[in-house]
């Protein structure tokens, strides 16, 4: 991308008071000395012109080496500058701009822009934060080697760069598996097909039949066959950003969902990249500053999902998640599984969710007040303290339970496979 001269500014405050006391010496005391300073005073203007149009006259190009990254993972980012009427030695800075108002340098640098060959910079970036960075400005600033005038530039080209969450690894989710594929053997209760097998795992209160018993042997303990399936799950994900209305103590719970709207979407993120990736269909909705909408029918790959995820943003008065999903309710099919991903569950929504029951294969609803353990990590003791009303959730989640609507308050010692683990066990 080719940068454009935005503006343009002087300070020559200093070369303006020597020129006057020149000219008033001179005209009090003509000698050799006054003369001398006078024709000083006139290189020294010729200078000023000069650099000032080397300085608003520049070349410059910048390129990145990839318009799309996940957070904390490196950019390189290039600039080629070259003075098309002559050397000039220059400072120059290039900036970033971050959640639409914060600003920041990327590198800053002086050194002699030539007019016989491009002078080329790079240099390397990474955003520890998800979102829209735009790459602005660029600065160039020459001052006189004895500071009696600058002069500025700013040449401007907004390039975007998405940085998308990061994705955690996930073996498996416990979504219901009801889209039957074309032309595969299927038997309804299982959905499993015994002639392909992809993997072993532990044995869990499963049918004798499924065990393997050479691999058991070999390790020492009861192992299952882990068949492929004849079936794929077709999952409606919907996310809340948003601080609940019916929510008490509201200042607490805003400081609260600053850091839950982080942790939701890399564990949405990470849900739909294995879920995609398994040839499963995922509908996402994102209740934001604005809802959010990706039908699987228009774009099937986990990409455009994700960067959709790259661009919400919650807010302390968005819209309500139960009145987005009382909008979708006559959508759902026997073959959907339904997550919900929330800080907190109010009891306008429990309603709603026995209702979408009745239309759907299962309800889950994760719930991630304090964030969850990132799997490389080993588990800590945690102190936590849940609101009386989120208690008194959890026994009503066990009745909800039954009818195949599970709900989930993570732990912040907890990862999200354990959680999955333990629903697919329940």
């Amino acid at each position: 991308m080719k940068l454009k001269l935005k503006s343009k500014s002087s300070s020559f405050g200093l070369l303006i008071f020597m020129s006057i006391l020149s000219c008033v010496w001179a005209l009090l005391s003509f000698n050799v000395f006054s003369i001398t300073l006078v024709i000083a005073c006139i290189f020294l203007w010729l200078q000023f012109y000069d650099t000032k149009r080397k300085l608003t006259h520049l070349e410059i190009e910048r390129w990145v080496n990839q318009t799309r990254a996940f957070t904390d993972q490196d950019l390189t980012i290039n600039h080629r500058i070259q003075s098309p009427f002559g050397d000039i030695d220059a400072s120059i800075s290039s900036h970033v701009t971050a959640s639409g108002f914060l600003t920041y340098n990327l590198f800053e640098k002086t050194l002699l822009i030539r007019k016989s060959e491009s002078v080329y910079v790079q240099s390397k970036i990474s955003f520890p934060t998800r979102g829209k960075k735009i790459l602005s400005d660029f600065f160039v600033l020459y001052e006189h080697p004895i500071n009696l005038f600058r002069h500025y530039a700013c040449y401007s080209g907004k390039e975007e760069i998405l940085v998308l969450p990061k994705i955690m690894y996930i073996e498996s989710f416990p979504s219901r598996l009801r889209e039957l594929l074309p032309a595969e053997r299927s038997e309804f209760k299982l959905l499993e097909d015994t002639t392909q097998i992809k993997g072993v795992r532990e044995y869990f209160n499963e049918p004798l039949s499924k065990i393997h018993w050479k691999i058991s042997a070999k390790l020492g303990k009861l192992c299952v066959k882990e068949l492929d399936y004849t079936a794929i799950s077709n999952t409606v994900l919907y996310l809340d950003l948003n601080l609940s209305s019916e929510i008490f103590a509201r200042k607490v719970w805003a400081q609260i969902r600053k850091n839950y709207e982080e942790d939701a979407v890399i564990a949405t993120s990470s849900i739909i990249y294995l879920l995609a990736n398994r040839g499963n269909l995922i509908d996402l909705v994102v209740v934001g500053k604005e809802v959010l909408r990706r039908n699987y029918m228009v774009n099937s790959d986990w990409v455009s999902a994700v960067e959709l995820l790259a661009k919400a943003e919650g807010d302390e008065n968005g819209p309500q998640l139960p009145e987005e999903f009382f909008k979708d309710l006559y959508r759902l099919t026997p073959s959907n599984t339904i997550l919900i991903i929330s800080m907190y569950l109010t009891d306008t929504l429990l309603p709603l969710l026995i209702q979408a029951r009745t239309r759907c294969a299962r309800v889950i609803v994760l719930l991630i007040p304090y964030g969850f353990r990132d799997p490389r990590f080993k588990p800590a003791k945690t102190y936590e303290m849940y609101p009386l009303d989120m208690q008194k959730l959890i026994e009503k989640a066990k009745i909800l339970e039954k009818e195949q609507i599970i709900v989930r308050i993570i732990r912040p010692n907890q990862s999200l496979q354990e959680v999955f683990d333990e629903i697919q066990r329940s």
